[in-house]
């Protein structure tokens, strides 16, 4: 039985390789810059050409960015040729030592981050992707909460309580027109029910914000990059985060409104008493 460290403090005997596991939602992609696939247990990992910058150590190098560039026709990077999935895709980088006993009983992660951009090179036949580390993306301080009228909480989520299930709607895509979609039966609700809401393919796992509705027609902040004609859509309500409005009347979820509807609007500062 050899170990994995005793190959990683050797010079002449170490022979390491790396797998990236790639994770956007409830997708995982697998690739390795091995020169053949690698299998471990009942995943395998694709041989790619591959190769990424350096891994920084320490605390302010764990902020610095990864490089991974790729063959632009990879079918994980297709999805960044003209429109950004709607979910951030996390990366994975984990070492490996071919000569370990048994067989790669040690996988030692060396990096995990977010995919914070992809940059097309060489032509457009290579994608750099550019991975910003979980622990910056975790260092920022933003306060949970700001003192405003509008509520705080995002729809659905865990402090604002509403059951997404409740305010949804499953249509087929009857039509696509840049980033018009026309979804059967959005129109069984008023117009702008769905304005400020989200939809999603159901057979796939990529979403966006709704910026308009009217009738059976959904204005979306950016159309989807697949095609989504006769798939079905399943569409969820927005909110306008007023605790008189949406808040009371669409969702009547008052008792867990996260704003302070009652601050003044004038100020008195730039304004004077009168």
């Amino acid at each position: 039985m050899t170990s994995f460290d005793i190959f990683e403090s050797s010079v002449e005997s170490s022979r390491p390789i790396e797998i990236y596991t790639i994770a956007i939602g409830i997708n995982t992609y697998r690739f390795t810059s091995h020169s053949s696939d690698i299998t471990i247990g009942a995943s395998t990992w694709e041989a790619i050409p591959l190769q990424r910058s350096s891994v920084g150590q320490g605390a302010e190098e764990r902020r610095r960015t990864v490089t991974i560039t790729m063959p632009s026709d990879n079918s994980f990077v297709q999805q960044y040729l003209n429109i950004v999935p709607g979910q951030r895709a996390t990366v994975s980088i984990i070492r490996l030592q071919r000569d370990e006993v048994p067989t790669f009983a040690t996988q030692a992660l060396i990096f995990k981050g977010l995919i914070a951009s992809a940059q097309f090179t060489n032509d457009g036949n290579e994608v750099d992707l550019i991975l910003r580390s979980i622990e910056a993306a975790a260092s920022r301080s933003i306060p949970r909460f700001t003192f405003m009228g509008l509520c705080n909480h995002v729809l659905f989520d865990n402090f604002c309580k509403v059951n997404p299930g409740l305010f949804s709607h499953v249509g087929e895509a009857t039509a696509v027109s840049g980033n018009i979609l026309t979804v059967t039966g959005a129109n069984s609700q008023a117009d702008g029910y769905w304005t400020g809401g989200w939809c999603k393919p159901n057979a796939q796992n990529d979403f966006r914000l709704i910026l308009a509705h009217t009738g059976n027609n959904l204005t979306l902040l950016l159309p989807f990059s697949m095609n989504v004609l006769a798939a079905d859509i399943q569409v969820f309500a927005g909110c306008n985060h007023v605790m008189t409005g949406d808040c009371a009347t669409k969702f009547d979820n008052v008792i867990e409104f996260g704003g302070f509807p009652f601050v003044p609007t004038k100020n008195i500062f730039a304004t004077g008493l009168d």
